[in-house]
């Protein structure tokens, strides 16, 4: 076991009191929101590898600061520190807290952050600890939602409050890249903003990607994140043992990236690529921990049947567009489906509940919040192909719904139409994903 003083030694160049500066455009809405929960207990920062969790923390801590509270009153511990793996666990993390009172702070209610605390078996029994000693502000950081799940259902319920992290909305991909949101200034910067969105779609969000130039080290970047979520938070994690074959599950079901997927369809393709018999239960074991990795997502199908939301596949997304391109097939093929995506990510960030809808016609996206539907969404990247296709399909169920307004998201059309009671708007993708 280290001793204090190596244990103060360790944590020092990763703090404010040891010299560390966070330095880093902020994403407002978050540091808000951890602000926020942090106040009703301790804050679980979840999400994908890199998508900004640390970053986020730190800058809480810088927030703090700034406001007058003291550096040291303040605790950042990277529990992927090297030097800390060989003794992770509650006790340890009880004897880091004590080393940072005893040589750092005595003072109250510090706010200690816990990086990457899924290392760490039983951490949730030391965080309810100091919770209920009022030892501290906590807050964790996890590149998985079974953080939430579990034992911390039943040992912190109430008492840790999820704040997802996602890679960077278009409105945060702008601000990253020294632009405005404000619609009415980008009006008329029609060239630039296509560009810029052209960009977003091709390389995701994902904030060292997006403030990497060169184009070929962004998609290295890309798939080098794609294989450590594979392998660590994915294969390792969930006890998967051909990595290979997680890996090809992983590759074909993002390849349909804004379809329909199949985990027997799945399950019969890797059965041939791999030339043997694949368990009925590994295919939706991988699909299952993609979602929990936050590596993708599923849509399911909206409607009262309860055999219609069995039998219908669901829709498969990425949480980032970048990562779906380094998957699947190349950009130019596919910004209709990359739309699509960007779409659902940003419906996904901002309503719990996100559908879709098959009848005669079929409709993109359905959001319901709480007991009732509320939008009712179709993405296509040039309306005037698909326009009565689309409008069919929205119209059919706005009828169901009893929604008497619709949207369809387009390249960059704008348009209004009335028919009967209902209107349908057509709005440009760069206005959706900054004005909703």
């Amino acid at each position: 076991m280290l001793t204090r003083e190596e244990i103060v030694e360790v944590l020092a160049p990763y703090n404010l009191w040891g010299g560390r500066k966070w330095n880093a455009l902020p994403r407002d809405e978050y540091l808000l929101g951890i602000e926020r929960k942090l106040s009703a207990g301790a804050v679980a920062l979840i999400g994908t590898r890199r998508s900004g969790k640390t970053t986020l923390a730190g800058l809480f801590l810088g927030k703090a600061v700034d406001g007058g509270f003291p550096p040291e009153g303040t605790l950042y511990v990277n529990l992927e520190d090297p030097r800390f793996s060989p003794y992770l666990s509650p006790e340890f993390l009880e004897e880091v807290f004590s080393a940072y009172r005893t040589y750092v702070y005595d003072g109250n209610n510090p706010i200690v952050v816990l990086d990457e605390v899924q290392n760490v078996p039983g951490w949730e029994k030391w965080v309810r600890k100091v919770l209920d000693l009022g030892e501290a502000r906590v807050v964790v950081t996890g590149s998985t939602s079974s953080l939430l799940r579990s034992e911390l259902s039943t040992l912190l319920t109430g008492r840790v409050l999820p704040v997802e992290v996602y890679p960077l909305s278009f409105g945060e991909f702008l601000m990253f890249r020294g632009f405005s949101t404000d619609i009415k200034r980008l009006l008329g910067k029609r060239r630039k903003v296509e560009a810029l969105l052209r960009e977003y779609l091709e390389f995701g969000g994902f904030p060292q990607v997006v403030l990497t130039e060169d184009e070929v080290l962004k998609l290295d970047l890309l798939r080098e994140l794609f294989e450590g979520i594979i392998l660590r938070d994915i294969a390792y994690r969930h006890g998967f043992r051909d990595a290979r074959a997680v890996k090809i599950v992983a590759e074909l079901a993002l390849s349909r990236f804004s379809s329909l997927v199949s985990a027997s369809r799945l399950r019969n393709e890797l059965a041939g690529i791999l030339g043997r018999k694949v368990s009925p239960n590994f295919v939706d074991g991988v699909l299952d921990a993609m979602e929990e990795a936050y590596l993708s997502f599923r849509v399911p199908i909206l409607s009262p049947k309860v055999k219609d939301a069995m039998r219908y596949p669901k829709k498969m997304y990425a949480i980032d567009t970048g990562i779906a391109n380094v998957v699947g097939i190349r950009f130019t093929e596919n910004i209709g489906r990359l739309a699509e995506n960007a779409v659902a990510r940003h419906l996904r960030q901002r309503f719990r509940e996100v559908y879709y809808y098959r009848g005669k016609g079929e409709v993109d996206f359905i959001v319901k919040e709480g007991l009732k539907v509320t939008r009712a969404i179709q993405v296509t990247w040039d309306i005037d192909e698909s326009w009565e296709r689309e409008v069919e399909g929205l119209l059919e169920a706005m009828g169901v719904f009893g929604l008497k307004e619709g949207t369809i998201v387009t390249g960059w059309r704008s348009c209004e139409e009335r028919f009967g009671e209902k209107t349908v708007k057509c709005v440009p993708l760069w206005r959706f994903l900054i004005g909703l």
